[in-house]
Formats: C-alpha cells, structure tokens, sequence
C-alpha cells in the first residue's frame, strides 16, 4: 500500500511523494494516474529513500548511483550513461532551481553534473 514520504517531495509542488515498496506496485499506480488524470508518468527508484517514486515522463532521466564517486553530502553521486541524459537533467535542474552545473566525465565511466 503507497504511503506518503517523510523525507521525499516534489520538485515543483514540494508536497511529499507518494513512496511504493516495489516496482510492481509503482507500475500499478502509473495505470491508475493515466487512467484517472490522462498523466503519462513513470516510476524510478530514489537514491535517497530507496522507494519507488513516480514522475512525469519528461522529467524523468536515468541515472545510477556511482560505486566510486560520492557528493560533498557523503552520497553517492548520480551517474549518467549518456550525454543526452546528463544534458537533460542539467536543463531541468537549471529550470527548477536556477542553478549553473556542468557536465564532466567520472573517471570511473560515464558522466556526473557538478557546479564548479
């Protein structure tokens, strides 16, 4: 049963994310969103919470989380396969939160955004 996140929320609205257990259950609730609201949306699994979220499919780009790389945070830093995907999400951070990153190569493959 979907709860509520207690550490989770949404980008724009700020309201907690709702939280699934599995995929299964994200998946199921991604059908009922596009049948109840017409909302083409995805779920993704958050690095933060380790829960199942859901988010708009054009906000929505792959990252993993690097094995060797962390953030000034201690966590991992989101690690990009492509270019296409680090680029998109450092538009719709730049949007969002009006901040200036960059796209650099880890050295452990594939890429990471940074702000210097």
């Amino acid at each position: 049963m979907p709860t509520k996140s207690r550490t989770c929320t949404g980008a724009v609205s700020k309201a907690p994310l709702t939280e699934y257990v599995s995929e299964d259950e994200a998946r199921a609730g991604t059908a009922y969103a596009l049948v109840r609201h017409g909302s083409t949306i995805v779920p993704y699994l958050c690095d933060r919470c380790h829960c199942w979220h859901l988010s708009p499919h054009d906000r929505q780009t792959r990252a993993f989380p690097c094995t060797a790389c962390v953030g000034r945070d201690g966590r991992p830093k989101a690690r990009y396969d492509s270019k296409e995907a680090a680029a998109r999400r450092l538009e719709i951070l730049r949007r969002e939160h009006h901040v200036s990153l960059r796209v650099y190569p880890c050295p452990y493959g594939g890429l990471h955004l940074t702000k210097t």
